[in-house]
C-alpha cells in the first residue's frame, strides 16, 4: 500500500509529546490493515504505545493483521483486565485461538475477567480437533425463529448486527436449535414487512459436519461463493459457521504446505507463515535436511545402473552416450515434475478421483507420447546437425527421449494416486523424488535403446 509522507504525522512525536487525542482520531480514520503497518515500522516501546491508544475494538482488528508470534507479544503486554476486554470484543475464533496460543499463566489471570458465556465459548472452541470445521468455526452468527415476522426479524438484526460478525446470513432454527433455513440480508430488506420467516426463507441449506476436515469446508465456500457456511453437530444443530475471510486463510496455510511438500520442505504449522526473513536458519536447515538426505540416498540408485551398462558398453561409443546422460533425465525429470504437479492440482480440486485411475493414465501415456514424438525429433536433428554425433548415436537419444517422456508422464501419473490409495498425502510425494525416481529408470531405457541400437553388448 502507498504511503503519502505529506499526510502521516510523526507517531512517535505524538507519543512522545502525550498527543494520544490528536493520534486516536489519525488512526480512527485509518484502515486497520495500515494502523498496523504504522505500528510494525516503530520502535516495540513506541509500537505497543499506539497500540494501546486504540480503543478495544479498534485493536481487535488491527491485531487481525499481525502474525500469531506478534499477537502474542502485544496481548501478553497488556494488563489481564484490558486483555480481557480485547478477547470480549473478538471475533470468536480468532480469540479461541489466541487463548490456545498464550502463556498459560496469563490466561488464567486474564479468564476470570471474563463472563462465564464467554469462558465457556472460549473452551468449546478451542476443544475441537485442529483441521475440523470446529477449530476454525465461529460461534458470531445471527440465528432467526421461523414463525417472527420480517418486521420483527429487522429489529433483532438492529439490536445483535454490533455484536456479530456477519449479518449478512440469518439461520432459521428450530426451538432444538437444529438448523432448517436460511434467510439472506437482501432478502429481508426487500420482503413485506408483515411477511413471515418461513414463508420466505431458502430450505436447501449448504452445510458441513463440526467434524470435517477444514481445506473441504474452504472449499465448499469458495465453490458456492458463499458469505458464510453453517456447520452443524450430528444432531444437525447449528454450532457455528465458517466465514469466507476464513476460508481464505485456510486455502492459503493449505496451498502453502502443499508448495512446501512438493518442494520436499517438511510442513511446521509454527514457521508456514512466517515471512521469508523472519524464518530462522536453523528451522529452515532443519525442515530441508530430511528431505535431502532422503534423495541423496534415493539418487544412489543411478550408481548401480552406470556401472552395469558401463561394463556392458563398448568403450568406442560409451563416452559420447555418457555425455548425453544429463540431458535424458534433466528431460525425464522435468517431465515428471510437470505430470506430479497438474495431478496433484487436479485431486485437490477433486476433479481427479481414486476411480479416474485408469482414465488418467491413459491420458497421461497419451500427453507423453506425443511430447516424446516432439521432443525426440528435436534431440536427434540437435544431436546429429548441432552436435555433430553419427546417425546411429543421434537415433539412440531421439529414441530415449521419446521412451524417458513417455514413462515420465506415466509415473507422475501413478505415484500421487497410489499414494493417495495407500493414505499418504500426495504432495508429499515430491518433484524431486519424482525427479530421482525417473532418473533410474531413465537411464535403463537410455543404455538398453543403446545396445540394441548400436548391438553394443560384449
Amino acid at each position: 500500500m502507498m504511503r503519502n509522507p505529506l499526510l502521516v504525522p510523526d507517531l512517535r512525536e505524538l507519543i512522545q509529546g502525550g498527543e494520544e487525542d490528536v493520534l486516536r482520531e489519525f488512526l480512527e480514520d485509518q484502515h486497520p490493515g495500515r494502523v498496523a503497518e504504522f505500528i510494525e515500522d516503530l520502535p516495540d516501546g513506541d509500537g505497543d504505545a499506539v497500540f494501546r491508544v486504540l480503543a478495544p475494538r479498534e485493536r481487535a482488528e488491527v491485531l487481525s493483521y499481525f502474525g500469531a508470534d506478534e499477537q502474542s507479544r502485544l496481548v501478553e503486554a497488556m494488563p489481564p483486565k484490558e486483555a480481557a476486554e480485547l478477547l470480549r470484543v473478538m471475533s470468536h475464533d480468532d480469540r479461541a485461538d489466541l487463548v490456545n496460543r498464550l502463556d498459560e499463566d496469563f490466561v488464567d489471570e486474564v479468564l476470570p475477567n471474563l463472563a462465564q458465556a464467554e469462558r465457556e465459548d472460549i473452551a468449546r472452541l478451542a476443544a475441537y480437533e485442529p483441521g475440523t470445521a470446529g477449530a476454525v468455526m465461529t460461534t458470531d452468527y445471527v440465528t432467526l425463529p421461523a414463525h417472527i415476522t420480517v418486521r420483527d426479524a429487522l429489529e433483532r438484526l438492529r439490536h445483535e448486527a454490533p455484536d456479530r460478525e456477519t449479518i449478512y446470513y440469518c439461520y432459521v432454527v428450530d426451538h432444538n436449535r437444529r438448523l432448517i433455513g436460511f434467510i439472506s440480508l437482501k432478502t429481508l430488506i426487500l420482503a413485506r414487512r408483515s411477511a413471515v420467516i418461513e414463508e420466505i426463507m431458502q430450505l436447501d441449506v449448504i452445510q458441513a459436519k463440526v467434524d470435517d476436515d477444514q481445506e473441504e469446508v474452504a472449499r465448499t465456500i469458495d465453490k458456492y461463493d458463499l458469505i458464510a457456511l453453517p456447520i452443524v453437530d450430528a444432531d444437525s444443530k447449528l454450532v457455528g459457521i465458517v466465514t469466507h475471510d476464513d476460508a481464505l486463510d485456510i486455502l492459503r496455510r493449505e496451498q502453502t504446505e502443499d508448495i512446501l511438500k512438493f518442494g520436499g520442505v517438511s510442513p511446521d504449522p509454527e514457521a508456514d507463515d512466517l515471512p521469508y526473513w523472519q524464518s530462522p536458519v536453523v528451522s529452515v536447515v532443519r525442515r530441508r535436511i530430511k528431505w535431502l538426505m532422503l534423495l541423496f540416498l534415493a539418487e544412489n540408485l543411478t550408481t548401480p545402473v552406470n556401472e552395469h551398462f558401463q561394463w556392458t558398453l563398448d568403450e568406442g561409443q560409451a563416452p559420447a552416450l555418457f555425455f548425453f546422460m544429463a540431458l535424458l533425465t534433466g528431460t525425464g525429470g522435468n517431465a515428471g515434475s510437470q505430470t506430479v504437479g497438474t495431478v496433484i492440482r487436479g485431486m485437490a480440486l477433486g476433479e481427479i478421483k481414486l476411480s479416474h485411475t485408469l482414465r488418467v493414465v491413459l491420458r497421461e501415456w497419451l500427453t507423453g507420447t506425443c511430447l516424446g514424438i516432439l521432443l525426440g525429433t528435436a534431440g536427434f536433428f540437435y544431436i546429429h546437425y548441432w552436435r555433430g554425433q553419427p546417425w546411429d548415436v543421434s537415433a539412440v537419444v531421439g529414441l530415449s527421449l521419446f521412451g524417458v517422456c513417455m514413462w515420465s508422464n506415466v509415473i507422475g501419473a501413478v505415484v500421487p494416486l497410489v499414494a493417495r490409495r495407500v493414505g499418504i498425502d500426495p504432495a508429499v510425494v515430491s518433484a524431486p523424488f519424482i525427479s530421482t525416481l525417473v532418473d533410474a529408470t531413465g537411464l535403463i531405457i537410455y543404455f538398453t535403446i543403446a545396445i540394441n541400437v548400436l548391438g553394443l553388448a560384449k
